[in-house]
């Protein structure tokens, strides 16, 4: 697996679109920490830990049938890494959806390093 990011993204765009409650990724720090900004974001149900395997189970919110993930995709990649100060991190749709950004204090949303002025590594937008 080279580029976890873009397949943990892949797979939780490609559950959503088909309607799918949950989504199973490895268990991997990148993927546990991305689960849980994007649980208490409350863009997700819940997180499990797959009893079998060495996975992750994630639960994907859905509001009238219609599901709160409707965009996601990665901004970095491993061969073009997107790094930003803290008074550069763009908005994304006028506040509708977030940025997930690497700080030196963890996997923070674009608002969260604002407010702490942290800049870091722009790993992807979620809407």
């Amino acid at each position: 697996m080279r580029d976890s990011i873009s397949n943990l993204f892949t797979s939780i765009r490609n559950a959503s679109l088909v309607r799918c409650q949950t989504v199973t990724v490895p268990k991997i720090k990148i993927n546990q920490k991305i689960g849980k900004v994007l649980l208490r974001q409350g863009l997700l149900n819940k997180i499990e830990n797959s009893s079998e395997k060495n996975c992750l189970i994630f639960t994907l919110k859905y509001k009238k049938d219609q599901p709160l993930i409707t965009q996601i995709h990665p901004l970095s990649r491993p061969g073009c890494r997107v790094y930003v100060p803290s008074h550069q991190i763009p908005e994304f749709c006028g506040k509708l959806g977030i940025i997930l950004i690497s700080t030196s204090r963890g996997i923070l949303t674009d608002r969260e390093a604002r407010k702490l002025s942290i800049g870091g590594e722009l790993l992807g937008f979620v809407s």
